[in-house]
């Protein structure tokens, strides 16, 4: 029997399209999953929620996902988001200090609450920061962290309430197409569903998915986080706080734990994201340490008790693809989230709905568009090609 239409891959995108979708009245959609809801980079995410970017169509993407998690029970109406609100800090060097100083600036505009505020400023907001070779900070008091499994399940049962079909353990093995219009799929077992529409939803996955119908544009950047235990009584992070200057990530966990994230030089590329090995990789524990102590030093000598390696889908501008597949009718594409997706996928579910529907979307993402690379049209990122865009 065919359905109006088929999401691939329930994680955070999949899982919010599909909610979207049924909240907006729109058939019979089937939501396929080669495993379990958030088994993919979604269940590995570092959980912060943050607004601060450098173009307009990101600022009010992560804006109106943040609102959804701050406002789940009205929004969604069944579980929660585990939303926190910490603050967010981004400390920038001397360097960067005008770039950060007008990317608040942009974002005030846009209706945000942030302020830039000056080194004396930060020991108010994160007591244990080292603020040597910080020139200012960026900060959002409504920044902080959310729980990425939680969203996917509050989505999923909602979604399956007002009728959605998910289908676990479902590989789909290729995209069927008829010319350039997509049709269906069909799965590994041989099984075809037909479909009016399918949505790809499947992140670092998508390549293999799409591959002989559209090159995607991105690459795999390998991301880890090693989680660090406090002695008892050792005071933890106040805030997530993301250094520009010595380029460590840090949030508080749950008990005594804080997560941390540093970027290693000569990280191994990943062709295949199933090739992207789940342990940390040797010597991370060393690379931690050193911006630990520059940043956090009451944090630099706790020891390691875990962490994961994960994946970045990262386009050639750090920017997601959020569309129609170039060259194709009725199949769309959300996916090189590029490492923001997570505050973001509450409105981008709602977004891929009104593209699904063809209705103006309530945000516009024509800057998003996957055909902007073939176009030369690359958005801006002000720090430079990374992941705080």
């Amino acid at each position: 029997m065919a359905y109006d239409v088929v999401v691939i891959g329930s994680g955070l995108v999949g899982a919010s399209t599909a909610n979207a979708l049924m909240r907006r009245g729109a058939g019979r959609v089937l939501l396929l999953e080669r495993s379990h809801p958030g088994a993919g980079d979604s269940g590995l995410t570092f959980g912060m929620v943050r607004r601060h970017y450098t173009n307009p169509v990101l600022i009010r993407m992560s804006m109106a996902g943040t609102e959804i998690l701050r406002h789940w029970d009205e929004e969604v109406g069944v579980g929660t988001s585990g939303y926190v609100p910490t603050g967010y800090l981004l400390p920038v060097p001397e360097r960067l200090r005008d770039v950060c100083e007008a990317n608040v600036e942009r974002q005030q505009g846009l209706g945000l609450d942030t302020r830039l505020i000056a080194p004396d400023e930060i020991a108010d907001i994160e007591p244990l920061m080292a603020v040597e070779g910080v020139a200012a900070a960026a900060y959002e008091p409504h920044g902080g962290l959310c729980d990425s499994r939680l969203m996917i399940a509050g989505w999923l049962m909602d979604a399956l309430a007002r009728g959605l079909e998910l289908r676990q353990n479902a590989d789909v093995a290729e995209i069927v197409m008829d010319g350039d219009r997509a049709t269906g799929v069909r799965l590994a077992d041989g099984e075809r569903i037909d479909a009016g529409q399918v949505v790809v939803a499947t992140g670092c996955w998508a390549p293999e998915l799409l591959a002989g119908i559209w090159e995607v544009p991105f690459t795999l950047v390998r991301i880890q986080v090693a989680v660090l235990r406090l002695a008892p009584g050792q005071p933890a992070p106040a805030a997530v706080t993301s250094d520009a200057v010595s380029n460590v990530v840090v949030r508080p966990a749950n008990g005594r734990d804080v997560w941390v994230v540093a970027y290693m030089p000569d990280t191994p590329e990943i062709a295949v994201r199933d090739d992207c090995q789940l342990p940390l990789l040797d010597g991370y524990d060393a690379a931690i340490r050193g911006p630990l102590r520059e940043r956090f030093p009451s944090l630099a000598d706790a020891p390691l008790v875990g962490g994961w390696g994960g994946a970045y889908d990262a386009t050639p501008d750090w920017h997601p693809l959020v569309g129609r597949v170039p060259g194709t009718e009725g199949l769309l594409l959300c996916a090189g989230w590029s490492g923001h997706g997570l505050k973001s996928t509450p409105a981008a579910g709602r977004v891929m709905a009104d593209l699904v529907l063809g209705t103006a979307p309530s945000i516009d993402v024509a800057d998003l568009d996957p055909a902007r690379f073939a176009a030369g049209r690359l958005n801006a990122c002000a720090y430079g090609p990374g992941a705080r865009a």
